[in-house]
C-alpha cells in the first residue's frame, strides 16, 4: 500500500488509506500489508515515478496506489484508486498548476492498472468514458466512515461545541476544504435569505482554505470561518447543527456528508450524482447550483422539528451500512481476484 498520503495534511485520501488499513486489520483472513512511506520529503510525482517504481520490483503480490497515480512501468500487478475525474470534467474549477499533473497522468495510470477502484457508479462511468478504461476493469467500492469516532455525541459535548464555535447561537454547518466548487457561495446566499426569519442563525465553515472563494472576501459577520477542526470535535459540531449543508457542485464521494449522517445530523445536499446514488434516502436534496432551492430545503428543516428528527434517525441508519471493514473486504476480494487471473 502506498502510504505517502499518511504523511500529508488531513484530507479525504488520507481518511481512505487509514480506513482501508484499519479495515484490513479487523479481518481474520487478511494477508500482511506493507505500507510504503518515503524516508524523506518527496513530491508526489517524484515518489510515484521513482519510489513506487522501485518498490514494485520487490516481489509484492499487488501494489495498491490510493491517489490517482501508478508507477510508470510496474513490476507487479497494480490497482489504483481514482476518487473522481473532476479535473477532466470541470478544469475551470481548479487552478491549472494544481490540476495539470492529474489531468496528464490520470488516464495513462488508469489504463496500466490491473483494476481501477472508485467509489461511485457515476465516477466509474466517467472513468470508462473519459479515461478509456474497459468497464470490466473498473470496480466500485464505496468509501466508509469510522463509527468509533463519528457517532452521536453527548448533549454536553454538543452544548460545549455550540458555545465555543457559535457563541451559543443556532448554526448551520458546512465542513470541508473551502473552494468554489464546494458551493460556499450557495450556502452564504441561502442562509442570508433566511436570516429575516431566523435572525440569530450563523453559518459555520469548518475547513482549510484551498482555493480562493470570492464570496468570502467580504463575507457578512454571521459567516464564521473556523479553519481546520480536529476530528475529535467534529461529531459534536455535526450533531449540534440545525442542519449540515453539502451544496457541492461536484464530488467523487463526499466523506464529510457521510460523517455528518453517522453523527445524526440533518443534512441538506445538492442532487449531484454521488449524493443521489449513496445518500438520497437520508438527506434533503436540492437542485445543484440553485441557492433559492437550497434556502427552501433548509427552511423546511428549520421549521419542521419532527421532520428533522426523522431525518436524523434515517441518517444514522444509512451511515451504519458504510464500514471500513466492508470496504477492506471488497478490496481484498479484488486483489485475490487479480492474482487468480
Amino acid at each position: 500500500m502506498d502510504g505517502k498520503t499518511l504523511q500529508g495534511p488531513p484530507g479525504g485520501v488520507r481518511r481512505y488509506v487509514r480506513g482501508i488499513l484499519r479495515g484490513l486489520e479487523s479481518l481474520d483472513d487478511a494477508p500482511p500489508v506493507e505500507v510504503l512511506l518515503p524516508e524523506r520529503h518527496w513530491r508526489t510525482a517524484s515518489w510515484t515515478l521513482l519510489g513506487l517504481q522501485r518498490a514494485s520490483a520487490r516481489g509484492f503480490d499487488v501494489l495498491h496506489c490510493p491517489f490517482y497515480y501508478t508507477p510508470p512501468a510496474p513490476r507487479c500487478p497494480v490497482t489504483v484508486a481514482i476518487h473522481d475525474v473532476l479535473p477532466l470534467e470541470h478544469p475551470e474549477w481548479f487552478p491549472r498548476s494544481w490540476s495539470s499533473p492529474i489531468r496528464w497522468l490520470m488516464g495513462p495510470c488508469a489504463r496500466r492498472a490491473a483494476t481501477v477502484v472508485t467509489c461511485s457508479r457515476a465516477t466509474a462511468e466517467a472513468i470508462t468514458g473519459l479515461l478509456r478504461v474497459p468497464a470490466e476493469r473498473v470496480r466500485v467500492i464505496p468509501h466508509a466512515v469510522d463509527h468509533a469516532l463519528f457517532a452521536p455525541p453527548s448533549d454536553a459535548a454538543v452544548a460545549s461545541a455550540r458555545e465555543a464555535r457559535a457563541g451559543g447561537r443556532p448554526y448551520v454547518l458546512q465542513v470541508g476544504a473551502l473552494e468554489p466548487r464546494r458551493g460556499v457561495d450557495l450556502a452564504i446566499r441561502a442562509v442570508g435569505a433566511l436570516r429575516s426569519l431566523f435572525p440569530d442563525l450563523v453559518l459555520l465553515l469548518a475547513g482549510p482554505d484551498r482555493f480562493t472563494v470570492p464570496e468570502l472576501s467580504a463575507a457578512p459577520p454571521w459567516v464564521v470561518r473556523t479553519g481546520p477542526v480536529e476530528d475529535a470535535e467534529l461529531p459534536a459540531l455535526y450533531a449540534g447543527a440545525e442542519a449540515v449543508l453539502s451544496p457541492s457542485r461536484g464530488e467523487g464521494f463526499d466523506l464529510p456528508l457521510l460523517e455528518a449522517l453517522a453523527c445524526g445530523a440533518a443534512v441538506v445536499a445538492s442532487d449531484i450524482p454521488v449524493h443521489v446514488e449513496h445518500f438520497a434516502s437520508a438527506v434533503r436534496l436540492f437542485p445543484s447550483g440553485d441557492a433559492e432551492a437550497l434556502a427552501a430545503r433548509l427552511q423546511e428543516v428549520l421549521d419542521d422539528g419532527d421532520g428533522s428528527a426523522k431525518l436524523r434517525r434515517r441518517a444514522i441508519g444509512l451511515a451504519g451500512r458504510f464500514t471500513w471493514e466492508r470496504s477492506a473486504r471488497e478490496h481484498l476480494a479484488l486483489w485475490r481476484e487479480i492474482l487468480g487471473r
